[in-house]
């Protein structure tokens, strides 16, 4: 199953068009999607799981050519999950830094890594629980663009989920 799916993500690479860098200075995206995998919770135990909601922004502010381009934004995310006798919830809001890879193009591609720092609400109504905490997420993710303006992300990383996807609108 591995050696499929890398055979899968090795022929996406060498197949994509290589004339084109998706992220540039000045560019906008917005992510909006769902997530898999409570992240940041300790207290995940008997919890129903139930998809994340999260967003995040971000502008391309620094180019180094022909290495990448610097962006920062910020992210949201939260999650409810009902559990025997009441339900807990999760809320984050974060700054993001994101470094967009161009040492390679890579087409409809845009791979990319990063960090959200911030802080997170966990509140569990049935034990009258809350906490407060601070978050930094590190995470990779990978952009398709179908066009200029929309597209498609995934990201893998510690934070409101493990792994999150959904749309890209780029303004």
């Amino acid at each position: 199953m591995i050696k499929k799916l890398f055979l899968a993500v090795a022929v996406v690479f060498f197949t994509s068009s290589m004339f084109s860098q998706n992220f540039e200075k000045g560019d906008k995206a917005l992510n909006v999607g769902i997530g898999l995998g409570n992240g940041f919770s300790a207290y995940t135990y008997n919890l129903t799981p139930i998809p994340s909601f999260n967003a995040s922004f971000e502008v391309g502010i620094v180019e180094i050519p022909n290495v990448g381009v610097i962006g920062v934004g910020g992210f949201g995310g939260f999650q409810v999950s009902p559990h025997t006798g009441g339900t807990y919830s999760n809320t984050i809001i974060a700054g993001r830094g994101v470094f967009h890879f161009q040492f390679f193009d890579t087409g409809n591609f845009d791979l990319y890594a990063g960090i959200n720092t911030g802080f997170g609400l966990e509140r569990d109504g049935y034990y009258n629980w809350s906490d407060n905490y601070f978050i930094d997420d590190e995470f990779i993710g990978a952009r398709w663009m179908k066009n200029d303006k929309f597209g498609f992300f995934a990201e893998l990383g510690y934070g409101i989920s493990f792994l999150k996807g959904g749309i890209v609108l780029k303004f």
